[in-house]
């Protein structure tokens, strides 16, 4: 007896989940699930692929699939191709998730961890100002306040070195050193 599970193409089905998986990562990330979609896809697959095929494969419109390369061309992780005697444009993913890894960090430092500090290092200045310029009891708030902002920052910059070693090191040897230092400290339940 035939039913609809027999007609499915296995390597789809297989391909189908990791690319819901990596879309539900993606959107952890704070990544459009689009996004993911399309950059899963073309992870997966051997030939680099056009807009065209993206679209139709993920039954995503073609300007959604345009718009996801662009994003993934802007994040480092997606290229474009060409084909000889084939006037479409093709984009392949980069292989290698520490090197995707690597690129995402880097570029969300410049993007978005910079911006922040900096941000954080204006509202910590305002607090101190704040502070100098009352009285009493005022001034005491302030200057808890301001403590308190200062903690942060502190705390913040050292997250901030970490992935600068982690930029600086690279990707080959930082994927050694978690290996490492995952052997050295026992895993928690969870």
């Amino acid at each position: 007896m035939n039913n609809k599970a027999d007609n499915r193409d296995p390597k789809r089905e297989v391909e189908d989940r990791f690319i819901e998986v990596w879309s539900d990562i993606s959107q952890l990330w704070g990544v459009n699930k689009s996004v993911g979609r399309v950059h899963a896809l073309l992870y997966l697959t051997h030939d680099a692929l056009d807009i065209d095929t993206l679209a139709d494969r993920l039954q995503i419109s073609h300007g959604n699939a345009s718009t996801s390369i662009r994003d993934l061309m802007a994040w480092g992780v997606v290229r474009r191709v060409t084909k000889p005697g084939d006037r479409k444009t093709y984009f392949e993913a980069e292989q290698d998730p520490w090197t995707w890894f690597h690129t995402t960090i880097r570029e969300r430092r410049r993007r978005e961890v910079v911006p922040v500090m900096e941000r954080l290092h204006e509202a910590a200045g305002f607090a101190e100002g704040a502070s100098k310029g009352a009285k009493g009891s005022e001034r005491a708030e302030l200057e808890e306040l301001h403590g308190k902002i200062e903690g942060f920052a502190d705390f913040a910059h050292e997250f901030v070195d970490l992935i600068d070693v982690f930029l600086a090191v690279g990707h080959g040897r930082m994927a050694k050193v978690f290996r490492t230092a995952a052997k050295l400290f026992p895993k928690r339940g969870g």
